[in-house]
């Protein structure tokens, strides 16, 4: 199970790096074209919102399994109900995510986030 939550994270990081990728890419491209208007900072502003709500609301959105999670077939559960957990906990539980050095280091440990001891959630 612990190869399996670490190649999620890997892989939920670079799903979601993507889209910041690309914004970062048009971003440049405006800024290099365009100089600093109010194009590139609604592109910049649009790039920081969209790149937070990929992160964030991943679990919210996809019913407890980000993209990464339905390819492994897991799922995040509440550990006292065993349901699928409450949206503000998977909300909390993702902002732990921007943690990363930490999340990391944490799932090599102990095969638990610390978003999920914070949260008292789990991965089946």
């Amino acid at each position: 199970m612990k190869l399996k939550r670490i190649l999620v994270w890997i892989i939920d990081w670079n799903i979601s790096g993507l889209p910041a990728l690309l914004y970062a890419f048009i971003f440049r491209k405006v800024v290099e074209t365009q100089g600093i208007n109010a194009i590139g900072a609604l592109l910049f502003v649009f790039f920081v919102l969209s790149f937070l709500a990929i992160f964030v609301f991943r679990d919210v959105i996809f019913k407890g399994q980000s993209i990464a999670k339905r390819i492994f077939k897991l799922r995040v559960i509440d550990n006292e109900t065993n349901e699928l957990p409450s949206n503000r906990k998977l909300i909390i539980r993702n902002l732990f995510f921007f943690l990363y050095p930490v999340e990391f280091i944490m799932l090599l440990a102990s095969d638990k986030s610390l978003g999920d001891m914070v949260t008292n959630t789990t991965i089946v």
